[in-house]
């Protein structure tokens, strides 16, 4: 009985981190076009700013098995807020543009500790079903950041109050982090065993290569979409934002069906699905029949949604479960890097040319990811024990 209320209590402390983990994530995208005017930067600074914060994101989430090694996993979690608050803070009161970098290298700190401690947390005693409500709480995060900023913005206050408002909501997990940081005592164990390395690294490098262009896929289309259709389609401030948040919400929906019936449903199908749905749906943006593209952002998100906790929670089996937690460190690492460059190659082909060749750019990234995947998933099979 005690046990199953310690596992209540963890679980819920990590749904609820994740959906503080998406919150900035839907606030920036959608923020942007209002923070560069106060700040006087052009549209392409959004490519950079994403590239600059995954730095820190990437040192965060690499060396995560190491710090866990070392550091007790409920002051880590603690510290990580805290620092996200102090961060989320810095964003709402920067003047200056070198305030917004250091912030987001801030963020981007907090959140890879917590992305990665959680997520080998998550997929070494919950598994697929739980894993995939893991991010859809990432989604719900996702989802909600960008409604709060567009509700900011239709009441006529700054941007800025938006970034209040999400610091708020990290306080309150704060506070309670601080209050249970010792039950995680009981599943350290499993996070601290540093393990021997994996013997496959064409295996590990693999699902590193899906991560990289999954998650620049999925973060580039969510920060680039606020943009792409108010600048380059001319859709209203408040239709556009709804659609941002619909295609956050299609991911969430998605995690959510799989925390649901995951268990039933074979993996490499569900991967197929996903990697060829988003295809469709970002090749239905670009496309624009009738004017109805934007409904090709909402399949984007479902068919996203499973792709990665879908992978994280098969991690162990590919790797064995006592690299695993490193390993996954790793898988973030590459997906940080890919939520960087993507993106800034984005605006980096804005640069040159208009919003609108965002459209063939995401579309093609999406079939890249395809391809991997059933390449990968031809070469190993459905599963690869090591």
């Amino acid at each position: 009985m005690a046990r199953a209320r310690h596992y209540r209590v963890l679980i819920v402390l990590t749904f609820l981190s994740f959906v503080a983990l998406g919150l900035p994530t839907g606030l920036l995208g959608t923020a942007w076009p209002s923070l560069r005017t106060s700040l006087g930067r052009p549209v392409s600074d959004l490519g950079g700013l994403l590239a600059i914060g995954t730095v820190g994101y990437g040192m965060a989430t690499f060396f995560s098995g190491r710090v866990a090694a070392r550091f007790a996993v409920g002051p880590i979690l603690v510290t990580a807020m805290g620092t996200g608050i102090l961060s989320l803070s810095a964003y709402a009161m920067a003047g200056e543009w070198w305030l917004i970098l250091v912030a987001a290298i801030v963020l981007g700190i907090s959140g890879g500790l917590i992305d990665a401690v959680l997520n080998s947390y998550v997929a070494l005693h919950h598994g697929v079903r739980m894993m995939g409500l893991l991010h859809a709480c990432f989604g719900l995060g996702a989802t909600l950041g960008p409604l709060v900023i567009t509700a900011v913005l239709a009441a006529d206050r700054s941007w800025r109050f938006g970034y209040w408002i999400v610091a708020l909501y990290e306080v309150m997990l704060f506070v309670l982090l601080c209050w249970v940081r010792k039950e995680w005592r009981r599943v350290e164990d499993s996070l601290k065993d540093p393990g021997t390395g994996p013997t496959r690294w064409w295996v590990v490098g693999g699902l590193m290569a899906l991560f990289f262009v999954y998650t620049g896929l999925e973060i580039g289309t969510g920060q680039w979409a606020y943009s792409f259709l108010t600048e380059g389609r001319n859709v209203s401030e408040v239709a556009a934002g709804v659609w941002v948040a619909l295609y956050w919400g299609g991911l969430t929906g998605g995690r959510l069906m799989l925390g649901a019936v995951g268990h039933r449903i074979s993996t490499r199908a569900v991967l197929g699905v996903s990697t060829v749905g988003t295809v469709f749906g970002l090749g239905w943006l670009w496309w624009d029949p009738a004017s109805l593209g934007v409904v090709g952002l909402l399949v984007a998100g479902a068919s996203l949604a499973s792709v990665f906790p879908t992978l994280v929670a098969l991690t162990p089996e590919k790797v064995g479960a006592v690299r695993a937690p490193h390993i996954i460190g790793y898988e973030i690492t590459a997906a940080g890097v890919g939520a960087a460059f993507i993106p800034w190659l984005a605006g980096e082909l804005v640069k040159g040319n208009t919003l609108g060749v965002l459209g063939p750019y995401f579309t093609a990234t999406a079939v890249v990811l395809a391809i991997l995947h059933f390449v990968i998933e031809r070469a190993s099979g459905p599963r690869t024990v090591d």
